[in-house]
């Protein structure tokens, strides 16, 4: 299923990069975010403000680094490291990503400022990224609430799609920004799950060998 999903985003990501400059994707851009402007009431501006900020480096950082220190004290040294890598590297793949497409900001009544480009969505891919990555560490490898994966699991996919929606109410990001964004959420999440499953095995082969020479 892991596998099946991998190549999805892939392509997904793949079509949207060499496309999201077409008229006709630029028309349906557009249209949603018109959309969006139509719907806007003080109660919905209110809500999407405080949804965007849970994607934000604001919230993020600091459940990243708290979550760490916590795994650290139990001595799950490795799963800390790994949240701070999976929170840093979410950032710098986006910056690249957005520095080498170079697609401008919407140019419409934006509620927010933002000040780097556009594609992929940074709040959608980085939240893809670390809350996907929190998930799997807690319900999948530590099994820790294993019993309410499901619930977990719908609670984490509609907070990222919460976040990616406030960025095209926020006039922020067009729809294609954050599909993308997703998609390339979810090929780092695998890539990190990867890594993870790789160097536990490894660690474990170590502690392994060195208690049976003891």
């Amino acid at each position: 299923m892991r596998t099946f999903f991998f190549w999805i985003s892939l392509l997904v990501f793949f079509l949207l990069s060499l496309t999201f400059k077409q008229p006709l994707l630029e028309k349906y851009d557009v249209a949603v975010m018109l959309f969006f402007e139509r719907i806007r009431t003080g109660f919905l501006n209110n809500f999407f403000h405080l949804v965007t900020q849970m994607g934000s480096i604001k919230v993020l950082l600091p459940v990243a680094i708290v979550i760490a220190v916590l795994l650290a004290v139990k001595k799950k040294y490795h799963e800390a490291f790994f949240i701070m890598l999976v929170f840093w590297g979410a950032r710098l793949a986006n910056s690249l990503l957005k520095e080498f497409f170079a697609r401008e900001r919407p140019s419409f009544h934006s509620l927010v400022h933002e000040g780097s480009y556009s594609f992929p969505s940074g709040h959608t891919m980085n939240s893809t990224v670390l809350l996907g990555f929190l998930l799997y560490l807690f319900i999948y490898s530590l099994q820790i609430g294993k019993k309410y994966s499901t619930s977990w699991l719908l609670i984490t996919i509609a907070l990222v799609v919460l976040i990616a929606t406030s960025r095209i109410y926020l006039g922020v990001h067009y729809l294609t920004d954050v599909i993308a964004g997703g998609c390339a959420g979810l090929l780092l999440l695998f890539l990190f799950i990867y890594l993870y499953e790789l160097t536990a095995r490894r660690e474990n082969s170590i502690k392994k060998a060195i208690g049976s020479n003891e």
